[in-house]
């Protein structure tokens, strides 16, 4: 899976992405605007994800013609919860189906958005 990584994801869960998921990951620059993340996600043809809510927002960030996006949205944001919720969606989906999606990682379970 081809992934753009928002600052604020752990560096700590990017190493287990690269490592054990075996994911082609590149980490967004510290400072990086919204905008800019989400137009490099899009010519970078990767999956963006994050922890920023602000990407629920499809106007704003319209996923029709993206690669996707990824948000985790588990609590308490611990590595452990975090790599656990993440194993499980990651287990059960493809760069495929994450096109054209919004997919929301919770613990335990995630939730993919058609738009």
């Amino acid at each position: 899976m081809k992934l753009l990584v928002d600052e604020n994801v752990d560096g700590r869960l990017i190493r287990w992405l690269i490592q054990s998921r075996r994911c082609k990951v590149i980490s967004a620059d510290k400072g990086i605007k919204n905008s800019h993340l989400f137009a490099l996600a899009n010519t970078e043809n990767r999956i963006l994800l994050t922890n920023d809510t602000d990407f629920l927002n499809t106007i704003m960030y319209p996923v029709a013609n993206t690669p996707g996006r990824i948000i985790l949205r588990v609590f308490p944001p611990t590595l452990a919860n975090q790599k656990a919720s993440l194993e499980k969606t990651l287990e059960k989906i493809s760069d495929s189906d994450c096109r054209d999606r919004l997919i929301e990682v919770f613990n335990n379970s995630f939730e993919l958005s058609d738009f």
